[in-house]
């Protein structure tokens, strides 16, 4: 009896397996047709669905490169701005120093004028205070 049952099982199984192959197969034909139209049917919508986003991505893509390239000239007129104005403080700089110094070179230029005055007023007045003595010794 087990025998028995053992072949029902294997025979059930063996028709379980032809008709799942048979299935995936071959089948009916008409039944594949009609899947296969509707399985092309859906595959264009998707590809017409992907197409219309790729478009619409396309014009955002678009968009936001136009964008990124004017952040860029921002980024460059910026950048030009700031050099600019650092040549400018620079240029400022270099005519102060240069003012500072010429001012600086006078100043000490009218000192040393000074100062040679004084130590030749100061000999004219030793001279004088020495034959103002000499003068007073003659007398």
């Amino acid at each position: 009896m087990s025998s028995r049952l053992l072949l029902k099982m294997c025979g059930v199984a063996v028709m379980v397996f032809v008709l799942t192959a048979c299935q995936l197969f071959g089948g009916n034909t008409a039944k594949k047709d009609s899947n296969s139209d509707q399985s092309k049917a859906k595959a264009q919508s998707s590809k017409q669905k992907t197409q219309s986003t790729k478009s619409k991505e396309s014009v955002i893509d678009q968009e936001l490169k136009k964008q990124y390239e004017i952040y860029n000239e921002i980024i460059n007129y910026q950048t030009e701005q700031n050099q600019k104005l650092i040549k400018q403080s620079e240029e400022r700089y270099k005519k102060l120093e240069e003012q500072s110094n010429k001012s600086s070179k006078s100043t000490k230029q009218g000192d040393d004028q000074q100062g040679q005055s004084d130590t030749s007023n100061g000999e004219q007045g030793s001279s004088k205070t020495s034959e103002g003595q000499g003068g007073s010794k003659t007398k």
